[in-house]
C-alpha cells in the first residue's frame, strides 16, 4: 500500500469554525496549512485546536484565524521516501505528519501515523506482541466525569483519547475528535455534559499477548486510532495506539524481517 494520501489543506486566513468542520466533516485529525501557491507553511491538528478553545475567552470560533492556531515546526519530505525512514522522523521528531514536496517545495501529500499502521497490518506478522509497544498505565476517566475534566486530562497530558470506565469496567473511548464535534460549547465553561454523552462505546479491545499485526488490522478495519489492552482476566493493561505502532516499526527487527521478505518474493 501507499503510505502518501491526498493533502487536505487549509489557509493561514480561513477561520477556526472553518478548519472544526473540515476535521469532523473529513474525519481528518491533522491538515496542512498552505499558501495560495501550493507552499506549506505549518499544519494544525484536534489537540492543537482544543488547546486553543481552552484558552480563548469569549472569542467566537469564527473570528480566529488559522494562523493563530497553527504549529510551524514542520517536516517536509519527497515522496519516494521509504516507510521505514518515515516512521522514524515521526517518532524522532515528534511529528503529527509529514508533509510530502515536490522539488520546488509544493504540496503533494501528506503521511500520518494511521497510514504507517496500515502499512505494518499489510506486511508484519508473528514478531511483535502488543505487550511490547503498547502505553502502561493508561489514564482513565469516568464517565460520569465531565467533558471539560475530560478536556484537561487530554490536554494536560498531551494524549488524544482517554479510556472511559464504569464500576472499573470499560466503556469506551473519549478523543479527541469526540470533543472536537462539541468545539461550540467547550468554552463554556457552565455547560455540563457528561462523559458517557458524547464517549465513543468501546465495544473492541485486544489482549497484551496478541500480535501486533492482528491490532493494526483491527484499527484500520474499525477506523480507529486507539485501543484498550487488557489481560487474561479482562483487566485494563495498557493502550495500543497508531502512534505505538509507528515506534514499532523502527525497530532492527522490522528492517530485517522486510528485507529478508523482499528477498523471498523476488527469488520465486
Amino acid at each position: 500500500m501507499g503510505i502518501v494520501r491526498e493533502p487536505i489543506i487549509v489557509r493561514p486566513h480561513d477561520s477556526l469554525l472553518h478548519t472544526i468542520k473540515i476535521m469532523t466533516m473529513e474525519y481528518v485529525p491533522k491538515l496542512i496549512v498552505g499558501d495560495e501557491n501550493g507552499n506549506p507553511l505549518g499544519v494544525v491538528t484536534q489537540k492543537d485546536v482544543l488547546k486553543f478553545i481552552s484558552k480563548m475567552g469569549s472569542r467566537e470560533l469564527d473570528s480566529v484565524y488559522v494562523s493563530e492556531v497553527m504549529r510551524k515546526d514542520i517536516v517536509t519530505v519527497t515522496s519516494d521516501i521509504e516507510p521505514l525512514e518515515a516512521a522514524q522522523i515521526l517518532i524522532e521528531k515528534k511529528q503529527p505528519m509529514l508533509i510530502v514536496t515536490s522539488d520546488s517545495g509544493r504540496i503533494l501529500g501528506m503521511i500520518i501515523k494511521s497510514d504507517l499502521s496500515q502499512y505494518y497490518g499489510s506486511l508484519i506478522r508473528g514478531i511483535q506482541k502488543i505487550s511490547e509497544y503498547m502505553s502502561k498505565n493508561p489514564i482513565i476517566i469516568n464517565e460520569n466525569s465531565s467533558m471539560h475534566e475530560a478536556l484537561n486530562l487530554i490536554l494536560s497530558n498531551d494524549i488524544s483519547r482517554l479510556i472511559v470506565v464504569s464500576d472499573g469496567k470499560i466503556v469506551g473511548t473519549i478523543t479527541t475528535t469526540d470533543l472536537l464535534y462539541l468545539a461550540p460549547v467547550l468554552k463554556m465553561k457552565e455547560v455540563n455534559v457528561k462523559v458517557k454523552e458524547v464517549m465513543t462505546p468501546t465495544i473492541v479491545i485486544v489482549d497484551e499477548y496478541e500480535d501486533l499485526n492482528y491490532a493494526a488490522r483491527l484499527m484500520a478495519n474499525r477506523k480507529v486510532k486507539g485501543l484498550p489492552v487488557v489481560g487474561v482476566s479482562g483487566e485494563l493493561k495498557g493502550i495500543l495506539t497508531t502512534t505505538d505502532i509507528v515506534r514499532a516499526l523502527t525497530d532492527e527487527k522490522i528492517r530485517k524481517y522486510l528485507l529478508e521478505l523482499k528477498l523471498y518474493t523476488t527469488t520465486f
